[in-house]
């Protein structure tokens, strides 16, 4: 039974859902990641740059020394070196002692409290000549001196600002990449996770609409188990319920062929009868009408029992020469033929079509078809029965001379019960296609209706997988 668009959408939708239902979580992940790592950089472009800062800064007080119990400072142009680069800013520095300056810029901000013990270190930020500073303050104690001398190294944040702008713009590229690549990788994620939902619904897909086995858990997920179990056992509900209809059918039309044989015995003995009022002798024939009818209803609700239980079992096929079985068919129809005014002929194939089928069953198909040939088809018209090979198949036609099937009701008169107007006056229950669907299902058969080669009437095909 196929599945129609609305059911795909319905897929789809869930597919909608799941990715709707990450994007939230993953745009906050990626806020607080772009959060996280906006905190790293800027800690690690201060901890890298301080950690130069103070080098210079220690570089500078070692390089103190006490000369006629003054202080006296060596300074090596590397001390500055190392932070005045192209890539760096100013650099700025001063030496004190009990607020004095020895040497440096003077107005140079001081960040160093009243009095620091020798080795302390401390870093600051400032404003010096209209720019910001980072600056970093050491205490080292000299001997002979009461006091510790406070050295001070700055520098301009031109160069931290370009590395942290740097490292941000490095860190919005990985967010988007990571974006774009969960965006690629996602709905793929899905997909692939609903595998097994999809590989389930084509499973279903392929199955005949008779066929209510349980589905196999074998290959579902965990998380749909209980759902599965859920319509398996629905299923087997199903399948018992019309298991118990087919019974009641097949039991039914058992048991009312005796009484019907009865009764249409009763109706001959009365038509042979002499009996003189009208009224009487055509309320008899209705009376016979009505039961023939009814007596053919009974046969095809058991041939239609019988299909359908065909169709949901397991049938055995087996080389079958299509020439002999067609052939015992159209003798025992051609009285049926004879009664109705209606000229049947057979043509065999030249070469032995052997299909692999199961005989009984597409014996009872070909019948059917013939029957309706028959009974639909106009007093002195032909009814033509012929089998070729096509295209590596077997195909039976039976063709009939009469009113035919216009294109677009063809498809629905596989429906049980269903009848064309014209068709009121003949006979019949409208189960006759119906059973002939049920049972090329249960055969592995396909039944085509087209115009026939007059142009006018019928032409029904039945087309049966070879023998190898």
């Amino acid at each position: 039974m196929p599945i129609d668009d609305p059911q795909r959408f319905r897929i789809v939708s869930l597919t909608e859902r799941l990715l709707r239902s990450m994007v939230l979580p993953i745009a906050g992940i990626a806020i607080i990641l772009g959060i996280g790592g906006s905190w790293a950089v800027a800690e690690s472009v201060e901890a890298v740059n301080d950690r130069i800062l103070g080098a210079a800064s220690r570089a500078i007080a070692e390089s103190l020394t006490i000369e006629d119990d003054q202080v006296a400072l060596d300074l090596s142009p590397a001390i500055f070196g190392m932070l005045e680069t192209a890539e760096r800013d100013n650099v700025y520095y001063s030496v004190r002692h009990r607020g004095q300056l020895l040497t440096g810029y003077s107005d140079l901000p001081n960040i160093a409290p009243g009095k620091m013990s020798d080795g302390e270190v401390m870093y600051g930020r400032a404003q010096y000549l209209g720019r910001e500073l980072r600056i970093v303050a050491e205490a080292r104690r000299l001997p002979g001196i009461a006091d510790p001398v406070i050295v001070e190294v700055a520098e301009t944040l031109g160069a931290r600002d370009r590395m942290t702008r740097q490292l941000y713009i490095g860190l919005a590229l990985l967010e988007i990449v990571l974006i774009a690549v969960m965006a690629l990788l996602l709905p793929r994620a899905v997909r692939w996770g609903l595998k097994p939902v999809l590989l389930l619904r084509d499973e279903m897909d392929e199955r005949q609409p008779s066929d209510l086995t349980p589905l196999p858990l074998t290959k579902v997920p965990t998380e749909l188990r209980d759902l599965v179990t859920a319509f398996n056992g629905m299923l087997s509900r199903l399948d018992e319920a019309n298991d118990g209809m087919r019974r009641f059918t097949a039991d039914a039309s058992h048991q009312m062929r005796t009484p019907l044989s009865i009764l249409r015995g009763h109706i001959a003995v009365l038509q042979s009868s002499a009996i003189d009022d009208a009224q009487a002798k055509t309320s008899i024939a209705d009376i016979d009408q009505a039961t023939e009818r009814l007596s053919r209803l009974l046969i095809q609700l058991l041939a239609l029992a019988r299909a359908d239980s065909a169709a949901t079992a397991a049938v055995e096929p087996e080389a079958v020469d299509m020439n002999a079985l067609v052939a015992d068919i159209a003798a025992e129809r051609s009285i049926e033929a004879l009664k109705a005014g209606i000229d049947l002929h057979f043509e065999r194939s030249e070469t032995p079509p052997i299909a692999m089928t199961q005989p009984v069953l597409a014996g009872e198909l070909v019948a059917n078809l013939v029957d309706n040939a028959i009974r639909y088809n106009n007093c002195g018209r032909e009814v033509g029965i012929s089998i070729a090979s096509k295209d590596g198949q077997v195909v039976v036609a039976v063709e009939d001379d009469g009113p035919g099937i216009a294109p677009e009701e063809r498809e629905r008169m596989f429906t049980r019960f269903t009848r064309l107007p014209r068709a009121a006056d003949r006979g019949g229950s409208g189960l006759g296609l119906s059973i002939v669907r049920a049972l090329a299902r249960a055969i592995g058969a396909e039944v085509r209706l087209s115009t026939a080669s007059n142009g006018r009437g019928l032409r029904a095909e039945v087309i049966l997988p070879p023998a190898n």
